[in-house]
């Protein structure tokens, strides 16, 4: 993501230059290299209290003064200002930096007027960033726009925003990509739109969003095209921008093959949550690997006594990629043991040095946020984004991906390898395909969303039909209360799994043959209705 001050910094000592860009619409600067972790003066250090802990209600509390301080929402627009005390709306790239917050928070709560939020966050932004977006030669810039987009689109349903996602990387992708030069990879800002004397290259800024982009994009339409996209673009930042031994993601590649290995938390965070998506999709476990290798680069190599921090003025967000490629990381694959006191660290240090006021805090993680109103609104997006992916107490072993199998008869849910809405689950012989995977997600009110490895769709009650015997089928997901799911832990170790909207419990019927349909079924206790999760 690029900053709004073009500073180069260089790990081997090279000169700093320093260059205003104004863009197109709205005037914001870009910067095409990345920082280096600061290490903070022992002044800064000490100037910290730690009195206040992480609780589940901060990520509310975050969230909700994040949104007293620079949200407009009014008649349907909604905006998050460029500061405190401006009155001006965020524009471009930045202004959907800030919308990823918001996407964060409804991704752990499921609530409805934050999916109405964000509906109006992303039709505004849409009308004051209309496409075509030609006019933006940073292709970083437009992935950043279609991802606030393709997650809008996940979360709300709203048609226009996966067609704007999916206009946003074509072009970029048709435009970006070069084979002349480094044997593929997209250009950070496009050669011929590049003034004189600003360096060109293919950063990982615009390879991992454009690639994340890429892998929602196959789950949301399960077109093959953007999977092909995502594992090529994958493969060649492996090749030219990833340190297999360590974990490292560089800067960026010239056209001379000259790699800037310089490090940011927010291209070791998109990395991650790109490899894990791949990972998720095709089960590779190269992927988890990969993932799994640079969060530990990070921790162990890119903190202040274990902070994520950086107080640099230029910079505009900081560790809220990271914040979302470890979160769906350690949640999805049920990492909490390994990370969660880290995660916890570093949230405790957010919460102790807030504002206040509003309870919002700067990318400086370990020292006192600033009493200033005219720090920009994006400075701010990473502490949310990382309390939204940081529980207040360690979660159990339900979340995450699970096969979920009869305790009765030992044969697995299925969603019969049916990519189609409607399609009825069925039972089948525990393979470990994906077919049988599923990812569980939990809501704010603890119930849990259910949703399919193999489709990206949702367990469904259909209907809503209460009726005992009712087929349980996949469906597009809502989060509504048909596709919300409490799972329940019995004496015995197994699980009851049972729906929101109608108390129908997950039943196979007694029934042990392949193939033969999942029920709901009101409960009574038997081993038809009792599920381990493997």
């Amino acid at each position: 993501m690029k900053k709004k001050y073009l500073k180069k910094i260089n790990t081997a000592g090279l000169s700093i230059g320093l260059i205003v860009v104004t863009a197109a619409l709205f005037s914001s600067c870009k910067k095409t290299a990345q920082p280096t972790d600061p290490q903070l003066s022992n002044a800064a250090k000490s100037n910290m209290h730690t009195e206040n802990t992480v609780v589940p209600g901060n990520a509310d509390a975050a969230f909700s003064g994040y949104n007293s301080a620079f949200l407009v929402n009014s008649g349907g627009t909604a905006y998050y200002k460029q500061s405190i005390s401006s009155s001006t709306a965020d524009g471009t790239w930045v202004a959907s930096l800030d919308i990823l917050a918001a996407e964060d928070d409804y991704e752990r709560t499921g609530d409805p007027a934050t999916k109405t939020l964000i509906n109006n966050l992303l039709t505004t932004w849409l009308q004051n960033t209309p496409p075509p977006w030609t006019w933006d030669g940073w292709n970083d810039d437009i992935g950043w726009f279609s991802l606030a987009l393709i997650r809008g689109y996940q979360m709300t349903g709203n048609s226009n925003f996966l067609t704007e996602a999916e206009y946003g990387f074509n072009m970029a992708f048709s435009r970006g990509w070069d084979t002349q030069y480094n044997g593929g990879g997209i250009w950070e800002q496009q050669p011929n739109m590049t003034p004189a004397g600003q360096a060109i290259n293919k950063a990982a800024l615009s390879n991992n969003s454009l690639g994340k982009v890429a892998c929602l994009l196959y789950q949301s339409t399960l077109n093959t095209t953007y999977l092909n996209d995502a594992t090529q673009i994958y493969d060649w930042i492996w090749a030219h921008l990833y340190n297999s031994s360590t974990g490292l993601v560089y800067a960026d590649i010239d056209e001379n093959n000259n790699v800037d290995m310089g490090s940011a938390v927010y291209n070791q965070g998109s990395f991650i949550d790109y490899a894990n998506y791949l990972y998720e999709i095709t089960g590779n476990v190269n992927y988890y690997n990969d993932a799994k290798r640079s969060i530990d680069y990070v921790k162990n190599n890119m903190t202040t006594n274990g902070i994520i921090t950086n107080d640099a003025s230029y910079l505009n967000t900081w560790g809220d990629e990271f914040a979302r490629g470890l979160g769906h990381f350690v949640r999805d694959n049920r990492m909490w043991s390994t990370y969660y006191s880290w995660m916890i660290q570093n949230a405790n240090s957010i919460w102790a040095n807030r504002r206040t006021d509003y309870n919002i805090t700067w990318n400086g993680w370990n020292e006192q946020t600033p009493s200033d109103n005219t720090l920009a609104t994006s400075k701010f997006a990473s502490a949310v984004a990382w309390l939204q992916f940081t529980p207040g107490a360690q979660p159990d072993n339900i979340a995450g991906e699970h096969i979920i199998v009869s305790a009765q008869n030992g044969i697995a849910v299925d969603n019969g390898s049916s990519t189609a809405n409607g399609n009825g689950v069925i039972q089948w012989g525990e393979n470990g395909g994906l077919s049988q995977k599923w990812i569980f997600t939990q809501n704010e009110d603890s119930s849990w969303n259910i949703i399919s490895e193999d489709s990206w769709l949702a367990l469904d009650v259909p209907g809503g039909n209460a009726a005992n015997g009712t087929q349980l089928d996949q469906w597009t997901p809502t989060r509504a209360t048909n596709q919300r799911w409490w799972v329940d832990q019995q004496s015995d170790g197994t699980y009851k799994i049972w729906n929101q909207a109608t108390s129908g419990c997950l039943d196979n019927s007694s029934n042990s043959t392949n193939g033969y349909k999942l029920i709901e079924w009101g409960w009574n206790g038997g081993a038809n209705q009792r599920w381990e999760l493997q």
